[in-house]
């Protein structure tokens, strides 16, 4: 039946169909494959699913020395291998379909299965269970197992088309999703609950993760019909990035509540949240003003997604040692204020016994410890120390102070002070979430973890700047001579290579517990981003008004590139076949392309008669119309007179 007016109201409904061929979605003009050009639902989702797990291990897992670091860093590298995998299939094979969807399904699934590997991720010789790392090599099992039957989906569907081009390198990605299901299943054993740790083991997790990403980007480098030109990854990679940024700004919410959501508004405390809140939005605009538009280079594409570890890795570096370093500041604020009081009741005021007692009491429920159940040990020793030293005479006079180096005892305090102090400290230090074991002092513990996260604070903004520097030279024209944007977006960001690694090797002696007690650590990394972005902006400022005044003019950009290719004749009574000469042409060019592009093994040239048929049906239809509107021309004024008769 034919759409009427009478029928509009009436409409199909889309229906998600079991199941396409991914070559439904080729490009065969440029021999690849190239879905859609922006991310679907599906695809945004899974995402969740990444962020989730990151943020779940950044809860569960302080970092307060170098076995933690590394922790950290692996199971990162774990979680976006297994997501990257999957990405490079979805952006090139996968369909709005009912299979598409139940594979998402199991990839959430295994996600899941990481979060719970991850909850107890320590692979040193200290851990207690291996559950966990059985776990990890069932979950990677069962996530190669289905990314090898997606391909052999994508095999099945290219034999359907007979694209024999592509037999060889999709077959050698099943190879390589198989084998390293193979690899994780068979470090499964190693992992029994009464084998112990397995250090030695450990690294065949990153191993096999290292070798199958190259191989996956190998062979889109040497089997061009494969590589991601015309895919959305450059939209997938930055959004993953979105994605990384933003899990950091709920880490300033975390850290504002820890900071100031006892005691109010704290001038200094606000400075540095603000400070974070900059670091956030200068790494923003950092990637995304030197993000590439359209293709720029088959393997430089690769390179470029590659490096998108590196990078992302180094955000949630920069951005949770912004958080720690904060916190340390306060905790440092926290205790001089304690300090300032012990000088105050005893030094100036020279309070001893009970009233000295009382007001220590007042100034240490100011940090409102009690609320905290993990900080029920400090409170214990807080409580004993305050009881022996309101058990001491004369602490507090002048001629017992005076015999200290200074008129503030200068962290000289007596042994009962230094006893109340240490305990404080310790106190502060659980409440701002640090995990300490039972064995451990906890300022002791918060003061080795400040150089761990000032040391890969630092190395973490060296990363950014020297990936930004490779993603600059990765998307630059070709043949395109360096101008002043180039020299001031790569030399400043040398520059500031360069001051990461002095303010870096600070740690490696006290300097830089001066640097953290100044408050200054912050700042210098947020202002070191802000300058790079701002010397970028005045150089293309200035580079544009320099081509304006040579007499160029910018490129007009042509965002939505609409292309029409049904043909709607609007001649009276035209010839059906006229209309679909187009039609007919064009698939008769789609045969060829696909003949040419992926090996179509049955093809047959176009017969040139065809073509003479086609154009001489044409002419004649053509002619046909002309002579039409001719006599209908000629009887127009006929018709006029007959109506004005009328």
């Amino acid at each position: 039946m034919v759409n009427t007016p009478e029928h509009k109201d009436k409409h199909f409904h889309r229906v998600v169909p079991f199941a396409e061929n991914p070559c439904e979605g080729a490009d065969y003009a440029d021999a690849v494959f190239s879905q859609r050009h922006e991310a679907n639902p599906d695809e945004l989702c899974f995402d969740l699913f990444f962020v989730a797990n990151l943020a779940t291990f950044t809860a569960y897992h302080t970092i307060d020395d170098y076995t933690s670091l590394g922790a950290y860093v692996g199971f990162f590298a774990i979680l976006w291998a297994t997501w990257f995998q999957i990405t490079l299939h979805d952006v090139r094979f996968a369909r709005d379909t009912v299979y598409e969807r139940a594979c998402k399904v199991v990839q959430f699934v295994v996600f899941v299965g990481l979060a719970l590997a991850g909850s107890k991720f320590e692979p040193s010789g200290s851990a207690k269970s291996n559950m966990n790392f059985r776990t990890l090599c069932y979950v990677l099992v069962l996530s190669r197992c289905l990314l090898a039957l997606q391909y052999v989906f994508v095999l099945v569907a290219v034999a359907r088309k007979h694209f024999s081009k592509l037999y060889l390198p999709i077959g050698l990605n099943i190879a390589i999703y198989a084998v390293a299901a193979a690899a994780f299943g068979g470090m499964t054993p190693a992992f029994e609950d009464d084998s112990g740790a397995r250090p030695d083991i450990y690294w065949l997790w990153w191993v096999i993760l290292f070798l199958e990403g190259v191989g996956t980007v190998t062979i889109s480098c040497f089997w061009r019909m494969l590589s991601f030109k015309k895919t959305h990854l450059v939209e997938r990679m930055g959004l993953l990035t979105l994605i990384v940024i933003g899990e950091g700004a709920i880490g300033v919410t975390k850290t504002v509540s820890k900071m100031m959501g006892k005691y109010g508004l704290d001038v200094e405390g606000t400075l540095l949240v603000l400070c974070i809140v900059f670091v956030l939005v200068f790494l923003f605009l950092t990637y995304f003003d030197n993000t590439p538009h359209g293709h720029y280079g088959t393997i430089r594409q690769q390179i470029w997604a590659l490096l998108h570890f590196p990078f992302q890795l180094a955000v949630v570096g920069a951005v949770e040692g912004s958080q720690q370093i904060a916190l340390a500041r306060y905790v440092m604020n926290g205790m001089n204020k304690f300090q300032h009081k012990i000088i105050e009741y005893c030094v100036d005021d020279e309070l001893e016994g009970s009233k000295l007692v009382d007001k220590l009491t007042t100034a240490v429920k100011y940090y409102q410890l009690d609320t905290k159940p993990e900080c029920y040990r400090e409170l214990l020793h807080i409580t004993e120390a305050l009881k022996n030293i309101g058990n001491l005479t004369g602490i507090c006079t002048k001629t017992y102070t005076e015999t200290f180096p200074s008129d503030e005892w200068a962290y000289e305090y007596p042994k009962e002070f230094a006893e109340l102090v240490s305990e404080v400290w310790s106190g502060v230090t659980m409440s701002v979430g640090m995990k300490v074991a039972m064995d451990e002092e906890p300022n002791v513990v918060m003061l080795n973890s400040w150089r761990v996260v000032y040391i890969y604070f630092w190395a973490s903004l060296f990363v950014i700047f020297a990936c930004i520097i490779a993603f600059l030279t990765l998307i630059r024209t070709r043949g395109s001579k360096p101008d002043l944007f180039d020299f001031c977006s790569i030399g400043g960001r040398i520059l500031m290579l360069s001051l990461c690694l002095f303010f870096g090797c600070l740690a490696a002696s006290d300097v830089y517990f001066q640097f953290l007690s100044s408050g200054m650590v912050l700042p210098t990394g947020m202002l070191m981003l802000g300058v790079t972005l701002g010397a970028d902006h005045l150089a293309r400022v200035f580079c544009n008004w320099r081509l304006r005044r040579q007499g160029y003019e910018p490129p007009v950009e042509v965002l939505h590139d609409h292309h029409h290719h049904n043909r709607h004749s609007k001649i009276a009574h035209a010839d059906p076949e006229l209309d679909r000469v187009d039609e007919l042409l064009q698939k008769q060019r789609v045969r060829v392309r696909e003949s040419k592009a992926f090996g179509f093994k049955d093809q047959s040239p176009p017969r040139p008669i065809s073509a003479v048929y086609l154009m001489s049906n044409f002419a004649a239809s053509l002619s046909s119309v002309q002579s039409e509107d001719k006599s209908s021309a000629k009887s127009t004024p006929e018709e006029v007179k007959e109506g004005t008769s009328m």
